[in-house]
């Protein structure tokens, strides 16, 4: 019986470690989904607080998006909110400017307020970037009492930069971006008269008056003309200073260079650019005097196929949209990199553009769900860098979740932003599991898109989940899913590439 005893416990152990080695072995040969490597945290991009445009505190943003189980908030303040309108040769002098509240000068302290609202609530990240102005230009003339005022929301959002870096960004009106050129001289060229104008205030000129048969020498300083000339001379000085002009002024269409321009330096100095809101519409009217001044930015989505090297694009808000339909503007895009005529994907991501509640608006109505390694900030940047989100617009009760979207070939797999390398004829499965961030279900229709066309479209309750599969041709293959809930609310994934290996 004793020996019986010792012989059981060592059987024991060696079955313990028989099956201890199975689960090894069905680790290695079953490798982990690449969905399952990565957190999801959803996220309200665009949002501008007290500090520029909004209406709430950062600590009350931050507060909102704790209870609606929001984990970052992306502020956009407004950079620099100003428009201007001068008439030649010297438009410094002739310069009217409206100019709202901005960032633009206060950058460091926009920062130590994020950073602030951050540490006093951890649990959502506050990521501080800002919404910028690159160009407007105005048509018409104060005499013909009709101006229009265009592009003033053709904007750009930027994250990523540090205040150093946002100082000089390349936008219109901003002077530690400008250069010099023949309008700096004509605005500095007032500026001389100081010089004569001093001359006559500080030395008098002699005059000659004859009296009878005597002549009398006085002498006095020519104090109007001189105060006049020392006046434009110093208002040109101060209206001008400090005489730098932007390669791009606001008296002519100047297309997409302006826009190029900022990109590039954004991406040179490590920021991310996003496109904002290219299909909203902005329009109004106001009188100044016997003016009708007018402002009209159209919507820009070609601007999202002239220009290159941005991050992203706002491609779900709250206003109809077309550039992400099937077939049209952002299927092209992604075409054009699948054959490598662009460097870099244009991504799509849910933007809010949340200033305050007017007009019924939600903070969380509209979201950017980011796949992150972690919780930070850096972590969000590089999955917003690699398109490693999707885009979400729900309702009050319901939102859905992108449980998995994953491309399948043999044992390598990708994920939204992720190129999946595979041979040609290699069976290829594309699997899409769609559920509800409540525990409700819904019925939702999902579509998958192929090479810009609709290639399966699934209808059902969630959780819903299916698998295509098809054998790979060998030739660029781009797949995105769209997923609509019945009683409202969408989903936008961004796109997975299959490319030969």
């Amino acid at each position: 019986m004793r020996g019986g005893a010792r012989l059981m416990p060592g059987r024991a152990v060696v079955r313990v470690a028989a099956l201890l080695g199975a689960l090894l072995v069905a680790m290695a040969v079953t490798p982990a989904r690449a969905s399952d490597r990565y957190e999801r945290l959803a996220a309200v991009v665009h949002v501008h607080s007290d500090i520029s445009t909004g209406d709430f505190t950062l600590d009350e943003l931050g507060a909102m998006a704790a209870r609606q189980g929001i984990g970052a908030v992306l502020l956009s303040e407004n950079y620099l909110n100003r428009v201007e309108y001068s008439l030649p040769p010297f438009r410094s002098l002739t310069r009217v400017t409206y100019e709202s509240r901005g960032v633009h000068g206060r950058v460091t302290e926009y920062f130590a307020r994020a950073a602030q609202a951050r540490a006093a609530r951890p649990d959502v990240l506050i990521v501080p970037g800002v919404e910028a102005m690159p160009h407007y230009f105005w048509s018409g003339s104060p005499f013909s009492l009709a101006m229009t005022l265009h592009g003033v929301q053709k904007n750009l959002l930027v994250w990523g930069l540090g205040p150093e870096a946002l100082a000089k960004l390349p936008v219109i009106g901003n002077a530690a971006a400008g250069g010099a050129g023949w309008q700096t001289l004509l605005d500095a060229l007032p500026a001389a008269l100081v010089v004569p104008g001093i001359v006559m205030l500080t030395r008098p000129r002699s005059q000659r008056h004859r009296i009878a048969h005597a002549v009398v020498v006085t002498r006095h300083r020519a104090w109007l003309p001189g105060l006049v000339l020392c006046a434009v001379g110093i208002t040109a000085i101060v209206r001008g200073w400090p005489f730098v002009y932007t390669p791009y002024p606001a008296f002519a269409d100047a297309g997409a260079a302006p826009y190029q321009d900022f990109i590039d330096y954004v991406g040179r100095a490590g920021g991310v650019a996003v496109w904002s809101l290219p299909e909203a519409r902005d329009i109004g009217e106001q009188t100044v005097g016997p003016v009708r001044v007018a402002w009209s930015t159209e919507p820009y989505p070609d601007e999202l196929l002239k220009t290159f090297g941005y991050t992203a694009f706002g491609a779900v808000y709250e206003d109809t949209t077309r550039v992400e339909l099937p077939g049209e503007a952002w299927d092209r895009l992604l075409g054009e990199y699948a054959l490598g005529q662009r460097t870099r994907v244009p991504w799509a991501l849910g933007e809010a553009a949340f200033h305050d509640p007017s007009a019924g608006k939600r903070l969380g109505s509209i979201q950017t769900v980011f796949l992150v390694r972690e919780r930070s900030e850096s972590a969000i940047l590089e999955a917003l860098r690699a398109g490693r989100m999707y885009a979400l617009q729900r309702t009050i009760d319901t939102g859905l979740a992108l449980d998995e979207f994953t491309a399948r070939a043999g044992e390598s797999d990708a994920v939204s932003g992720q190129t999946l390398h595979a041979r040609p004829g290699a069976p290829l499965e594309v699997t899409v599991a769609v559920g509800t961030v409540e525990p409700r279900a819904t019925d939702v229709r999902i579509t998958l898109v192929r090479n810009g066309s609709i290639v399966e479209a699934w209808s059902g309750s969630t959780p819903f989940r299916v698998t295509r599969r098809e054998t790979w041709d060998g030739q660029p293959a781009v797949f995105r899913i769209d997923a609509r809930a019945a009683a409202g609310g969408r989903l936008l994934s961004n796109p997975i590439f299959v490319r030969a290996s």
